[in-house]
């Protein structure tokens, strides 16, 4: 009995999750966000320490520099997310200060460029939360027969931050080649907090009687890693061409926190008439973390009819898998609180898992010089990409981070403004998406058997987005 309540137990501990598994969720820089990141071919401001390095030493502006950042809202919406006609939804309003970044040149170098950026990366949190009340036969009724009183509720919290700091270098070797590299370090912090609360409660003809089940999961850790991206560029007049590689991380530092709280109080999950109780409660602080991002390879194509000042760009970008790996590892041992006889012990109840897939994305933008009117010149930017999942699920009995599959499709359009000593741009970036998912937890229906949960089942998720790109380059 003890054992089955264990694994029922830990098969659903997965719906502690999170959304992180779109890779060009986020572009970087104005004029750069404004084309869709479509730029590895032709980047031509300073966030080409991020698009391809080796552009930058095709950039004769020294001290050049560029922030932008993203005033965004967003709607993250499940149909039926735990239940007939109980949506899993949220709507946030952020901000995310998306990148700054600037370029030095120096006498003694002649030929050479160097940059720094920093950017977000990632920047995403998300709450949401679902309940019912109702009267409704969930108990055997060898101890119940008819209703009970049943009430239920789930809350997951989701807070992931990861911040890049690059140093870039970049040679122009010939008058049309160049290569370049930017050096990162990535510094990923990253929050879950879920509850999963039901009970029910009955009158068994001389007292009341209730079961229930509490599971309480943490998820808090932050991890240091230190990766390369490496490019060329080529430039032939109004044509340039870009290649890039990202390589995979060397972790160096990383510490987490686990938690979890599980209580079965009086649940006959067998149908015997016996109900059973099992309370299982550990927590390990400063456990050693390993996240991990993919090898990818970009490529880009940018060309410009000067006559008529319309430039045309494109880039894709094949991220490869990693697989399945565990970020969190705690120590093996018995519970802190509970069964210690139970197979698996803490190693198993705390142990955190994560894992992607390979992607291929697209982008392409156009963009149109209009001329000079009132403060400066004048230039319109229109671009679309896509932005797969590149979500790995795997159902065992790990605490899962990623549950999303949905496919993301961008838009974006705005314009720049550019005068003798500066550049402002100001743009609208939309995003939708929608697929089909998995309840995590399903409301509807409860029994014992499913621990005062029903069956989950199929549904679909939709997220959209709509934000405003600002940004502003100064010319030294």
């Amino acid at each position: 009995m003890r054992v089955l309540l264990m694994l029922l137990v830990l098969g659903a501990a997965s719906t502690a999750q999170a959304q992180d598994q779109n890779y060009w969720f986020q572009q970087f820089g104005t004029r750069s966000h404004m084309l869709g990141g479509s730029v590895v071919g032709g980047v031509d401001d300073t966030s080409a320490g991020f698009y391809n390095p080796a552009r930058l030493a095709w950039i004769d502006n020294p001290e050049l520099s560029v922030s932008a950042t993203v005033y965004q809202l967003d709607r993250f919406f499940i149909r039926d997310g735990a239940g007939k006609e109980r949506e899993v939804d949220a709507l946030n309003w952020r901000v995310v200060p998306s990148l700054v970044s600037g370029i030095h040149l120096f006498d003694f170098a002649p030929g050479h460029a160097f940059g720094h950026t920093i950017l977000a990366r990632h920047y995403y949190n998300n709450s949401v939360s679902a309940r019912r009340e109702a009267r409704d036969n969930v108990i055997n009724d060898l101890r119940s027969p008819g209703d009970e009183d049943y009430t239920a509720q789930i809350t997951v919290d989701v807070d992931v931050q990861e911040y890049w700091l690059g140093l870039s270098w970049a040679w122009r070797m010939t008058e049309f080649l160049s290569v370049g590299a930017t050096t990162f370090a990535g510094l990923r912090i990253e929050r879950l907090l879920a509850d999963i609360d039901a009970r029910a409660v009955w009158f068994n003809g001389t007292a009341f009687e209730a079961t229930a089940i509490e599971n309480s999961t943490y998820v808090n850790y932050f991890d240091l890693r230190a990766f390369w991206k490496l490019g060329l560029a080529l430039e032939l007049d109004d044509f340039k061409a870009g290649l890039t590689a990202t390589t995979q991380p060397i972790h160096l530092w990383g510490q987490g926190t686990i938690s979890r709280d599980l209580e079965i109080l009086n649940i006959d999950a067998d149908a015997d008439g016996i109900g059973a109780t099992l309370v299982l409660n550990d927590r390990q602080d400063s456990r050693p973390t390993e996240y991990r991002s993919p090898w990818s390879f970009a490529a880009g194509l940018d060309y410009s009819v000067a006559p008529t000042g319309t430039r045309f760009c494109a880039s894709v970008e094949w991220f490869l898998p990693v697989g399945t790996w565990t970020v969190i590892r705690p120590e093996s041992g018995a519970f802190f609180q509970g069964a210690t006889t139970l197979v698996g012990g803490s190693n198993d109840f705390l142990k955190v898992r994560h894992g992607t897939s390979g992607v291929f994305n697209v982008a392409a933008g156009v963009s149109q010089k209009f001329g000079d009117w009132l403060i400066g010149e004048w230039t319109g930017h229109w671009a679309f990409y896509t932005d797969f999942s590149a979500n790995l699920n795997k159902h065992d009995d790990a605490i899962r981070l990623g549950s999303t599959e949905w496919d993301l499709y961008h838009g974006m359009t705005g314009v720049s403004i550019r005068t003798d000593k500066s550049e402002f741009g100001i743009g609208v970036h939309f995003t939708i998406g929608s697929d089909s998912v998995e309840q995590n937890i399903n409301l509807d229906d409860p029994t014992e058997a499913g621990l005062l949960l029903g069956t989950p089942s199929g549904t679909r998720g939709v997220y959209w987005a709509i934000g405003v790109v600002a940004g502003y380059t100064y010319f030294f």
